[in-house]
């Protein structure tokens, strides 16, 4: 084996993932982990969360130490970022001018912020939070802010104003969906979500486009939305999504398609270089067609497939997609993937602190969606990945056990 080894561009959780199973495996060879931010690797789910409400500080973010990656070897590499790829020769170019040799290279370069295009967008007080510095800059901008609009209903959007509310702001959320998580949840639990927020007074604006950031000095002042209105505020949060992260894998003719396309074994369209996390799409066997998923465990399971397929193990990727979201003092689990479904029942009160809405497509479950029910979230992890599907009626009904749904 030579000394280049494997070279891993991107230290979230799919790029640590893996490294981390790479020396569980015992691989003999190197292993440089390559991140664009200064510091050591950190979780990013708790910046929307614990970390932005204070209850975090910076030494808890972190997935591991600095012992561990010393303890394992792992080379890593912060502040810089890779400006070019040469998949022939087999070495790639950093910003910071040095170059590196690898014998596998694995993408793990998850997923670019979307940019809001409006005028004023770019004032002083109009922040985003997808990393740590984002994240510092809006609880700075929390401390002198009275009033704050968040634009965009998504899981982002939602987790940001619940810490807005929660802190004492008075919070309006803009959203051009007349629904919130019109994509990614059932119409019952968005509407759930939504009464919670107005319970702790967050005003909610659906259907309605953004036509301005206003400001004065270049210091935000409040929107204004398409039909006229204005809303005053010292504070604006965009939350309007991602998208995969596909720059460097376009730049050397990988294949690509609203992601980095890999196939089960996480193998991209050239033999040495593999990808995964947010910045790939794959054909999953439990929904039978390409599909992107943003979320930690597809990110830290689909590094732990790649890390096998390096080191020449057989199997493929096939892992129940989960997902979740804290809202206040609830938290929402989502086993599968609700988008597409044509049925769901409720079991459960909709209208109470727990319930669970499993999603069918053509009778076959493919989603369920649990509110306050950590329980029945487990179970509905374990009949997706048994392919059992029980029958509406009887999952509406409290009275019936799912175990029995479960194959013997």
């Amino acid at each position: 084996m030579s000394e280049a080894g494997v070279v891993i561009l991107g230290n979230g959780h799919a790029g640590v993932s893996v490294a981390e199973q790479l020396r569980r495996k015992k691989y003999p060879g190197a292993i440089t982990l390559i991140g664009a931010e200064a510091g050591l690797p950190y979780q990013r789910p708790p910046l929307s969360k614990q970390y932005l409400k204070g209850e975090w500080d910076e030494a808890r973010l972190l997935q591991r130490n600095a012992e561990f990656y010393r303890n394992n070897d792992i080379r890593l590499i912060a502040s810089d970022s890779v400006i070019s790829i040469d998949p022939s020769a087999h070495r790639l170019e950093l910003k910071s001018g040095a170059t590196l040799p690898w014998d596998k290279l694995v993408l793990a370069t998850g997923s670019c912020l979307q940019k809001l295009e409006i005028p004023g967008a770019d004032a002083e007080g109009v922040v985003y939070l997808q990393n740590r510095e984002q994240a510092d800059a809006l609880k700075s901008e929390m401390r002198s802010a009275r009033r704050a609009v968040v634009i965009g209903g998504g899981y982002i959007g939602l987790e940001g104003a619940a810490a807005l509310a929660l802190a004492g702001l008075d919070v309006t959320l803009v959203n051009r969906s007349s629904e919130l998580l019109a994509r990614s949840a059932s119409l019952p639990v968005a509407h759930w979500i939504q009464r919670r927020h107005e319970k702790q007074g967050v005003v909610f604006k659906l259907g309605e486009q953004l036509a301005e950031i206003l400001s004065a000095d270049n210091r935000v002042r409040g929107v204004r939305l398409a039909n006229g209105e204005v809303l005053e505020a010292e504070l604006v949060l965009i939350g309007i999504g991602v998208k995969p992260d596909t720059g460097l894998a376009e730049s050397i003719g990988l294949e690509c398609a609203d992601g980095v396309l890999v196939d089960q074994k996480g193998v991209t369209s050239h033999p040495d270089i593999l990808a995964a996390g947010d910045c790939t799409r794959f054909n999953h066997p439990l929904y039978g067609e390409a599909i992107h998923l943003e979320s930690i465990q597809n990110a830290v399971e689909q590094g732990k497939r790649v890390a096998a397929t390096l080191m020449g193990e057989e199997g493929t990727y096939d892992a129940v997609p989960w997902f979740w979201s804290d809202q206040y003092e609830a938290k929402l689990q989502i086993a599968g993937i609700a988008q597409g479904h044509d049925l769901e029942v409720i079991r459960g009160d909709e209208h109470a602190e727990r319930f669970s809405v499993f999603c069918y497509a053509q009778r076959r479950l493919v989603a369920v969606e649990s509110i306050n029910a950590p329980a029945e979230h487990m179970l509905a992890r374990q009949l997706l990945k048994a392919g059992a599907s029980p029958p509406p009626d009887d999952a509406a009904n409290p009275e019936f056990n799912l175990r029995s749904a479960l194959p013997s």
